[in-house]
Formats: C-alpha cells, sequence, structure tokens
C-alpha cells in the first residue's frame, strides 16, 4: 500500500500530454525537468511507468518526455497496419509538439530510435542502451509456438516461447517444459499480469524485429552522434551485437556498466548509474 502511494506521489511530478500521430492515433506521454528536451522511448512487455527513475534521474538537466508506446498506458492501439514506421511516427509527432531533439531508447524502443535517427538526419544525438537489433537471421519457430499459443488463451505457454526462442538467456538451453515452470515462479503477481497483457503487442513488435533482422548495415548512414551502452552481465550474443553497431554507426562510442545486465534501465541502482553516462553524453557540446 505504501509502495503504491509513493509511486502515486512520484506520477504527480509528471505533466500528462497526448498527441495525434499520422494515422490519428492517440501517443500519451508524461513530461519531467528543464532543459534540453529528450524522448525516453521504452522496451517491449514495458511502459512508461518502468522508467520513471531514469526520467526523474535525468530531469535535473533535461526537459524528459516519457512515452507510452502504442498499445499501452496512456496510447491508443497498435492499429491493424501495425509496423515501425507506425512507431516512428508516434515518436516524430511527440517531437514536433516539444521541440525535443534528442532520444534515448531502450531494447525494442532502441530499435524504433535507430530506425528514426537512420530516416531523420536532423536527430543530432541517440543514446541507446542494448537495442534490439539482430545481426544475424532469425529462426521464428518459436514465434509461431507464440502466436499458437495465444490463440489457445494459453498466455504461459506463448511467454516461455517468447523468452526461450529469443535465446539470450540460460533458460534457451533448457527442456521447455522446465523453463515455463521457472518463469512461472519467477514472474508473478502485478509484473506478470502486466506482462499477460502486452503479450499481443510484443509479438506484432518481434515481427518486425524480425523484418529488419541483419538490415543492421543500413545503420552506417546515420550521422547522429551515438552512445551505446550494454550492462556487463548481458549475454555473449547482446556484448556481439553491440560490437557489430559500434563498428557500423560512424560517430558512436560503446560504453559498459559492468553490474548490469540487459534491464539496467529500471533496475536498481541501474537508473542512476546509466543517467551518468546520459547525461555526460547529452550534455556535451556537439563536435567537442
Amino acid at each position: 500500500m505504501s509502495n503504491s502511494k509513493n509511486f502515486s506521489n512520484i506520477q504527480g511530478f509528471f505533466h500528462q500530454h497526448e498527441v495525434l500521430s499520422s494515422d490519428r492515433t492517440r501517443i500519451g506521454f508524461k513530461s519531467i525537468g528543464k532543459g534540453p528536451g529528450i524522448i525516453l522511448v521504452h522496451a517491449a512487455l514495458r511502459d512508461s511507468n518502468d522508467y520513471i527513475r531514469l526520467a526523474i534521474a535525468l530531469s535535473h538537466s533535461f526537459t524528459v518526455h516519457l512515452m507510452d508506446r502504442r498499445g499501452r498506458g496512456l496510447s491508443g492501439s497498435q492499429g491493424l497496419e501495425y509496423a515501425m514506421n507506425k512507431e516512428c511516427e508516434d515518436v516524430q509527432a511527440i517531437r514536433q509538439a516539444t521541440g525535443a531533439d534528442y532520444l534515448i531508447g531502450h531494447s525494442y524502443g532502441g530499435l524504433v530510435s535507430l530506425e528514426l535517427a537512420r530516416m531523420d538526419a536532423s536527430f543530432t544525438k541517440v543514446a541507446l542502451y542494448e537495442p534490439g537489433v539482430v545481426i544475424n537471421p532469425m529462426d521464428d519457430a518459436w514465434m509461431l509456438r507464440y502466436e499458437q499459443a495465444m490463440l489457445k488463451n494459453d498466455e504461459r505457454d506463448a511467454f516461455a516461447h517468447f523468452v526461450r526462442g529469443m535465446g539470450h538467456t540460460p533458460l534457451t538451453r533448457l527442456p521447455y517444459w522446465y523453463a515455463k515452470l521457472i518463469l512461472r515462479l519467477m514472474v508473478r503477481g502485478d509484473h506478470w499480469r502486466k506482462t499477460a497483457q502486452l503479450l499481443p503487442q510484443n509479438l506484432l513488435e518481434h515481427r518486425e524485429v524480425q523484418r529488419l533482422s541483419s538490415s543492421y548495415q543500413n545503420y552506417n548512414s546515420i550521422h547522429a552522434d551515438v552512445l551505446l551502452i550494454q550492462g556487463g552481465k548481458s549475454s555473449d550474443y547482446t556484448k556481439e551485437m553491440m560490437n557489430e553497431l559500434n563498428r557500423t554507426i560512424a560517430r558512436s562510442t560503446l560504453e559498459t556498466v559492468n553490474n548490469l545486465d540487459h534491464f539496467g534501465p529500471e533496475n536498481d541502482g541501474g537508473p542512476d548509474q546509466v543517467a551518468k553516462l546520459l547525461t555526460t553524453f547529452f550534455l556535451i557540446s556537439e563536435g567537442d
């Protein structure tokens, strides 16, 4: 009860807004702070509430616009024609309303940010925490099993296929039934209810990840200064991907935060550590 009350109090520091994207979908976001504008684009199976602490840590130096991507929170549904271009249009709508020139993206939100920076050279600085980039073609068999489980309303089954299929955790090497049991024990209560609610959106988003797999070479056209951040505890695959991105993007820098994993921007202690790197990056004058 007390945690819920504290969270409500924290939310009171944010100002809520909404804009209409190109297809007239409502996109909600909340803003905090004073200074240069940053749009924070969240990961899959997440919404703006998961980044409250990171936004607060950044708000001492920036105006942070914490969006709810379509399909969750303050925003409208993904829509029948959902694709990556819709995500990019949503971010652009917030940019037009706020004048923010900087981007932060985490995981799938990092993929959105990369695609937008590739298409729009007017973004001068982009920071990415382990963006959802695939550098080798994906085996999509797990995605079909995920979809079949959703059609049967078996959300636990769908989630287990997703976690194992992405191949970035030790659960991938375990028998399916055992991995599903472990996930049931690990992801419970409010965390599970939120995850289950976002599983349909997550499926559509990972179809876009699949469609864009192995097209990371296109990011060599990005002109923005790019900060890449990875967790020292993240998988070897993730670190390989981050190194490849760093080689591909002309004006990029790769930083590692040793004690964090893929969920560093959300975990205890992680938001403050990530915010320090982000603050230094965004406050450095361009061209220094």
